[in-house]
């Protein structure tokens, strides 16, 4: 999106949220990091935890943010708390050489909810969520909030199994095609993405087989973000919900990537922590991608950055298999 999105007050920075992180926050303590007058990053941790995000760290200590707004949602909890929260991340936040703009207290993020700031107890409303410009923008891009955190989640939650017919009809077509097998793969996933089409567990079962044993092919894959990331990351997540051990692993990295490269960062890190589960029980998975996206998602790195993988696999998808996908574009977020 090259047009910056001009928000208008805190009542409307607050409705912005939910779909900022993809999801309505509850329970929560938010940070709204800027680099002048520009929103770079959105960090959120349980409210009361003591630790700040540490994409927020990190991102203080490399100077993308200089200051940060921080925006406090709960329910039926205390005034006296909520002041202790703003409090202990305040003194957080100036530790880090951060100046804090304000810290804002809402029960919840809806329509015509009341915002607080903490400190002069000045006092608006929020307007509708679904009703300002960003949510607009938002919808143009194909992007969606979810009820909550465990709604997206559930996302990535196995939902079954290929059955052991459809993995040995994937081997064989992989013994029948050679090397066009992984193509005749990226070629099925691409129309799934341009079409919006629910993958059926033939393609899931001939995806993760592509996805453990050609990393080329894998990292081809990496260019359908550009067809469209919002899509491309339920089409992931679809496969990822039914594969087991090393290729739900695989998928589920692949599905995160795409979430990342879409500016859906809650949604990435739901899709990396059920990878980082389903490793820890099958230790011989390989987790090298995932740790390094894991990491990029920690120190805030921005997602047009990792976009630019995809960049690179437009061009490994065109010369080592003949598929063409979308050129790399200006940044989108």
């Amino acid at each position: 999106m090259s047009e910056r999105i001009r928000i208008k007050g805190i009542g409307e920075l607050i409705a912005a949220v939910p779909n900022i992180l993809g999801f309505t926050p509850e329970l929560s303590t938010l940070l709204l990091l800027f680099r002048g007058d520009r929103l770079v990053w959105t960090a959120r941790r349980d409210f009361g935890a003591r630790q700040l995000a540490v994409s927020a760290e990190a991102l203080a200590k490399t100077g993308e943010s200089d200051r940060v707004i921080v925006v406090i949602v709960t329910d039926r909890t205390p005034f006296a708390d909520v002041i202790a929260e703003g409090s202990k991340t305040k003194a957080a936040l100036l530790d880090l050489g951060m100046d804090v703009s304000g810290i804002y207290y809402t029960p919840r993020i809806d329509d015509g909810q009341q915002w607080t700031e903490v400190e002069t107890l000045q006092c608006g409303t929020i307007p509708a969520p679904n009703a300002t410009e960003v949510a607009a923008t938002y919808a143009v891009l194909g992007k969606t909030v979810a009820g909550s955190r465990d709604e997206i989640e559930a996302r990535f939650r196995r939902v079954g199994t290929v059955t052991l017919s459809d993995r040995a009809h994937a081997r064989t077509a992989k013994d029948e095609l050679g090397d066009n097998f992984a193509r005749s793969v990226l070629e099925e996933l691409a129309e799934a993405v341009r079409t919006r089409t629910e993958p059926d567990a033939a393609l899931a079962a001939r995806t993760g087989l592509v996805l453990v044993t050609d990393v080329t092919a894998r990292d081809a894959m990496l260019g359908l973000a550009l067809l469209d990331g919002g899509v491309a990351a339920e089409t992931m997540g679809a496969i990822a919900r039914r594969l087991p051990t090393a290729q739900r692993v695989a998928a589920l990295t692949v599905a995160g990537y795409f979430s990342y490269a879409n500016g859906q960062g809650v949604e990435a890190g739901c899709a990396f922590r059920a990878a980082r589960e389903e490793a820890t029980r099958f230790p011989l998975c390989d987790t090298r991608f995932l740790g390094l996206l894991e990491q990029a998602l920690e120190q805030g790195l921005h997602p047009s950055m990792i976009r630019e993988l995809a960049g690179t696999a437009v061009r490994i998808a065109r010369e080592r298999f003949g598929i063409e996908l979308p050129a790399p574009s200006g940044d989108r977020i």
